[in-house]
């Protein structure tokens, strides 16, 4: 059974499915080089057709990710609802859009013009159908509903004994089909809804302050989360208790989000009370202190979560939980939901924006093809599953032949370890690409993690990230309880995809300084498995057993403002338009000539 799933909205995205196993995931924006590519995944189609020699008459299912008809043709659409929404709040106080509040609207327009470059002129307005009967797919098409697909990437991906235990699943983010977060019980490979809303989220609320900030909403929160423990915890309470007047829970279902009685009939998709929240809050940010502004959102963000969580445990005495939805990206959140005491266990589906619908979809359909009473038969570990990095390495020492030298290295790993000791900053590109936001060391720009400065000069050399945005660590997973607090929810599954933050204890702080965050001293690390990876596991033991140093800096290889790269000629190209010391594709070691 080979199951085609799809995303179509923002950051659209594919898996293809076999017997239950991903062959290969991708994102469009990696085909298309535009960041969170929104609308059909063309490219990302011909890609995994590519990829097993497969034709389009192979796929027995096409499994969409919602129920909508409509497309958008540009990350542009999206941020346009935003412009709209402010245009008229700034008509209303002050006559004229080109007044004190265009700035804002600035911002968001220059962020717009960094995203958009290198797009191809729009095509005509079409509809998921006319995509659909383009390929033929028409009888083969299944839709499954936003949330869903959400709760079905964590249930059926992450619950490794869905026959033996029921499992609690949240889903919230900024909105699809009509709901902005829903809570499920998944029990014997079956998931029933228990609750749900269509209120305006916390996770709206996150979007639309990180707009009124200046930064591209459905992108950029996770700079308010990394900016929020610089503030001083007690002007980020005042924000907080702010904040809290537009979010809530239902008096007759504590597990129903909502907004409270000002803005009863609120509906996240549209109409004038929508405003009016808006309009309000808009007014109760002006004038804040920016780390104030993020720190005070992110204590009402977590806090709401926890308590969130903590109803639906009590309620439903269920105390194994999985969370998916754009706003578990959350990794500070996510780490108080760990630490809870009324949780036995505790994972995150990996980078589970609405990108990883489509392993929600996917899911979906192949569990629908699952004998009653048959054991679900779907297997998910390996989140490396998009193109080759050697795939067009041929056609990059032709093309760059006169701007890098090429060596081919039998050793290569030892070799980036030689690197790594000696301070260099390596960019590794090697074996299948990383699906979602986070880079798992396949597309990794690795560095020592035991000098400050060396922050800096990563951002000197090629990230040009804001200043207060920290790096992650890598450690082998043998590793992680020696180096950081563990919350025995999460012992078990670890942290692979990292999807959470730890506490680092304090004998570790100084030796993995770069990789932690500054203010707080946590570190978003990632646990990398011998089997799962065994040449970036090798990297980091040999790195260690020479140094001391139990971890290597990690942070994604990309360019500021674009994906993260996708072969050989991607590399090769952000390498000469950067600073870097050392490009390795594969077995090859690349150096400026």
């Amino acid at each position: 059974m080979l199951i085609l799933g799809i995303n179509t909205g923002l950051n659209s995205s594919l898996v293809l499915l076999k017997d239950g196993t991903p062959l290969f995931g991708v994102q469009e924006e990696r085909l298309s080089r535009i960041k969170n590519q929104p609308g059909f995944p063309r490219l990302s189609i011909k890609a995994a057709l590519d990829s097993g020699n497969f034709s389009i008459d192979d796929i027995d299912i096409l499994a969409i990710a919602g129920k909508s008809s409509k497309i958008a043709l540009s990350r542009e659409d999206d941020l346009q609802k935003f412009h709209n929404r402010y245009k008229e709040i700034k008509k209303d106080w002050f006559g004229s859009e080109d007044k004190f509040l265009a700035k804002f609207a600035e911002k968001a327009e220059a962020g717009i013009r960094l995203i958009s470059r290198g797009a191809a002129a729009k095509a005509p307005p079409a509809r998921l159908e006319d995509y659909i009967a383009e390929l033929g797919l028409q009888k083969k098409e299944r839709r499954y509903e936003h949330h869903l697909c959400h709760a079905a990437s964590a249930y059926y991906g992450l619950a490794r004994e869905m026959s033996d235990k029921k499992h609690l699943i949240f889903s919230m983010d900024g909105g699809g089909d009509a709901k902005t977060s829903a809570v499920y019980v998944g029990d014997s490979g079956k998931l029933n809804e228990i609750a749900s809303s269509d209120s305006f989220s916390p996770a709206c609320i996150y979007a639309h302050i990180t707009y009124i900030m200046g930064f591209l909403p459905h992108e950029h929160e996770y700079k308010l989360m990394g900016m929020a423990p610089y503030a001083q915890p007690k002007y980020a309470a005042i924000v907080r208790n702010s904040l809290n007047r537009f979010v809530g829970f239902d008096a007759s279902n504590p597990l129903v989000l909502n907004n409270g009685e000002k803005y009863k009939g609120l509906r996240n998709s549209q109409g004038s009370v929508k405003q009016a929240l808006i309009e309000d809050l808009f007014k109760s940010v002006l004038n804040l202190r920016f780390d104030t502004l993020a720190a005070g959102l992110q204590l009402m963000a977590e806090e709401l979560a926890v308590a969130w969580i903590k109803e639906g445990v009590r309620t439903t005495g269920i105390r194994n939980v999985l969370l998916s939805g754009g706003f578990f990206m959350n990794v500070k959140a996510n780490k108080l939901i760990s630490e809870l005491p009324e949780l036995e266990s505790l994972d995150v589906f990996p980078s589970c924006g609405d990108e990883s619908n489509a392993f929600g979809a996917a899911f979906l359909a192949h569990q629908e093809q699952t004998p009653a009473g048959g054991r679900s038969q779907i297997s998910f570990r390996d989140f490396c599953l998009g193109p080759s990095a050697n795939s067009d390495i041929e056609e990059a020492r032709e093309k760059y032949s006169g701007k890098v030298s090429f060596e081919y290295a039998e050793n290569i790993n030892d070799r980036i370890v030689e690197f790594l000791i000696r301070k260099k900053i390596v960019a590794r590109a090697s074996g299948k690409m990383e699906f979602g936001a986070r880079a798992l060391g396949n597309r990794s720009i690795l560095a020592s993690p035991d000098d400050p400065r060396i922050i800096n000069k990563i951002n000197a050399a090629i990230k040009k990230r804001d200043f207060w945005m920290p790096f992650a660590p890598a450690l082998i997973e043998e590793d992680l309880e020696s180096v950081v607090r563990v919350p025995s929810t999460i012992r078990q599954s670890l942290s692979p995809y990292m999807m959470f933050t730890f506490d680092v204890k304090p004998e570790y702080v100084e030796r993995i300084i770069a990789g932690i965050h500054q203010a707080d001293k946590t570190a978003r690390a990632q646990t990398v498995n011998a089997d799962l990876y065994p040449d970036l596991h090798e990297i980091i033991f040999k790195f260690r057993q020479a140094t001391g140093i139990p971890a290597v800096l990690n942070t994604s290889f990309n360019l500021h403002g674009f994906p993260i790269v996708l072969g050989a000629c991607d590399a090769v190209e952000v390498y000469l338009d950067s600073e870097l010391d050392v490009l390795v594709i594969g077995n090859w070691i690349v150096t400026k000539k």
